[in-house]
């Protein structure tokens, strides 16, 4: 993870801490996420369900904080309460040059 300031964001203590909220199913694939757009409300506890079957892959979003490596196979739980609202970019930080445009989204947090 990068940087170690003040944290904008809460992560679930334990793997097996119910997030008492949403839970989104996110695929990250060489070809980008599925979802690419995510929807959360601000100070609500939303799971992101990660998962990839073709290679290793990260979901970052450096705004918020987050980084987290996806392995094939093995399921990866993130779980976020964002306490700000906006529009926060995500994306693949293992990629460069053509697939580090394709392998992108965005986190929107509202109200």
């Amino acid at each position: 993870m990068r940087g170690w300031g003040l944290p904008v964001l809460a992560l679930a203590a334990f793997a097996g801490a119910a997030p008492g909220g949403p839970e989104v199913a996110v695929r990250a694939s060489k070809r980008g996420f599925e979802p690419s757009r995510i929807t959360v409300r601000r100070g609500e506890t939303t799971r992101l369900a990660l998962s990839s079957s073709d290679g290793e892959h990260c979901f970052a979003i450096d705004a918020l904080r987050v980084e987290k490596r996806i392995v094939p196979g093995r399921p990866t739980r993130l779980d976020l309460t964002p306490d700000k609202a906006g529009v926060f970019p995500f994306y693949c930080c293992l990629e460069s040059g053509e697939a580090a445009r394709t392998e992108r989204g965005e986190l929107t947090v509202t109200e």
